[in-house]
């Protein structure tokens, strides 16, 4: 029964692997042809006057939100400004670590999220008033973060060796031909994204077209774009550091994070089937809790099972199964549910070196979580506010009838 339940959670999850292998395939054709290069190359020339860890974090914020996807925005422009980044002579830690967290407010609150519409059917809410109620916690943590990010990148990009600088712009522009029409690709995936094209099949027509501009525009073989999508794209620009931030990627390479997704995911099915969560909320959500208790409850019960199955779906479904009725006993809006689930469950998930994010992120970018983890600001602070804001609550919450809630759970 075991075997049939992983096995069933596998299939069920089929789509999350192809996203993965496109993932790296993205990489290695964006790379290929010349889409990341020219993004680097202008942003060589206009990036060293401005704060760009603080630029990183905002930016991939708004990238996410529209593209829904935390792990397909930092493999896109997220990989654009991590190059950037290692250019200037930031750490690349610290501007990873604010790529991270401006990706994952996808997860937390993207429309076309699958985690987040995960979260509103589980909780029994609406998006409007799932948004009406995140954007309490989440607005003061982007400019708690955004702060944070001031400081930590205040110090980089001013003191820059603009001599390298130019001869890594000469270097790619040498081999490869650069556009400011190549910076629209980016905006053409967006766009895709927010017509709604689903994220398999934007990431897939992402690949085709970059795959036709590699071959007309870079005028690059056939076999050698096969050969990058496959295996990834190795740069020969004549630099060694140069080369090393315009290549990597591929479908290959990635396998290796598929199959350790795969663990996770038959992890959480045998939990699932052994029924060995229950007893824990038995034990943790108690009758005589206020409402600060509640919240700081189930936002410990969503980061324990994102802990001990190595992803958030079960970080999701389990607060939203079993806290409901204690909201929903309280008078409290389900949308204060599936907020503090998203803010503390969800949102953690990249800092974990063992999650199937983090494993994700060291597949595209070969960093680990435990380098880049400290300076996740925005995944430490949404908690951290969610806690804080818990103690007012109880004066300020909307209340509505439990009746109205158990309709909004239909």
């Amino acid at each position: 029964d075991l075997l049939k339940v992983s096995w069933q959670g596998i299939k069920e999850c089929k789509e999350l692997f192809m996203i993965i292998l496109l993932m790296g395939a993205t990489i290695s054709v964006w790379l290929a042809s010349g889409i990341v290069p020219s993004l680097i190359y202008y942003g060589f020339g206009y990036m060293k006057s401005i704060n760009l860890v603080l630029a990183a974090f905002l930016a991939t914020a708004v990238v996410s939100y529209v593209m829904g996807t935390a792990c397909g925005t930092l493999s896109t422009i997220g990989i654009a400004f991590l190059g950037i980044g290692k250019g200037l002579m930031i750490p690349t830690p610290l501007i990873l670590g604010a790529i991270v967290s401006g990706s994952f407010i996808a997860d937390k609150i993207a429309p076309i999220s699958s985690l987040t519409n995960l979260t509103i059917k589980m909780t029994g809410t609406d998006y409007r008033k799932y948004v009406k109620s995140s954007l309490k916690t989440l607005v003061p943590s982007i400019l708690i973060s955004s702060i944070i990010y001031y400081v930590l990148g205040n110090s980089y990009g001013k003191e820059v060796d603009t001599v390298l600088i130019q001869q890594y712009r000469d270097f790619m522009s040498h081999s490869f031909t650069i556009s400011p029409l190549l910076l629209l690709f980016p905006l053409f995936v967006v766009i895709l994204t927010f017509c709604g094209i689903r994220t398999v099949y934007n990431m897939s027509i992402s690949v085709a077209a970059a795959s036709l501009i590699t071959l007309f525009v870079q005028k690059e073989d056939i076999g050698i774009i096969i050969r990058s999508i496959l295996w990834g794209y190795k740069a020969n620009t004549g630099i060694a550091q140069l080369d090393s931030l315009i290549s990597g990627g591929g479908a290959i390479p990635m396998l290796e994070v598929v199959f350790i997704v795969m663990g996770g995911i038959t992890l959480n099915s045998m939990l699932g089937k052994a029924d060995m969560i229950k007893p824990v909320t038995n034990i943790l959500f108690r009758r005589e809790d206020k409402i600060p208790a509640l919240i700081v409850k189930t936002g410990v019960l969503s980061t324990f099972l994102n802990v001990i199955t190595c992803d958030q779906t079960v970080g999701i479904l389990v607060p939203a199964k079993f806290a409901a009725e204690k909201y929903d006993d309280m008078g409290l809006d389900r949308s204060i549910l599936a907020r503090t689930i998203s803010d503390t469950g969800t949102i953690i998930a990249p800092l974990m070196f063992w999650n199937v994010n983090a494993i994700i992120i060291y597949g595209i970018t070969g960093i680990s979580a435990i380098s880049y983890a400290p300076y996740g600001v925005l995944c430490y602070i949404c908690p951290l506010v969610t806690v804080i804001s818990s103690l007012f609550l109880a004066k300020s919450v909307a209340k509505v009838p439990s009746s109205e809630n158990e309709q909004l759970a239909v």
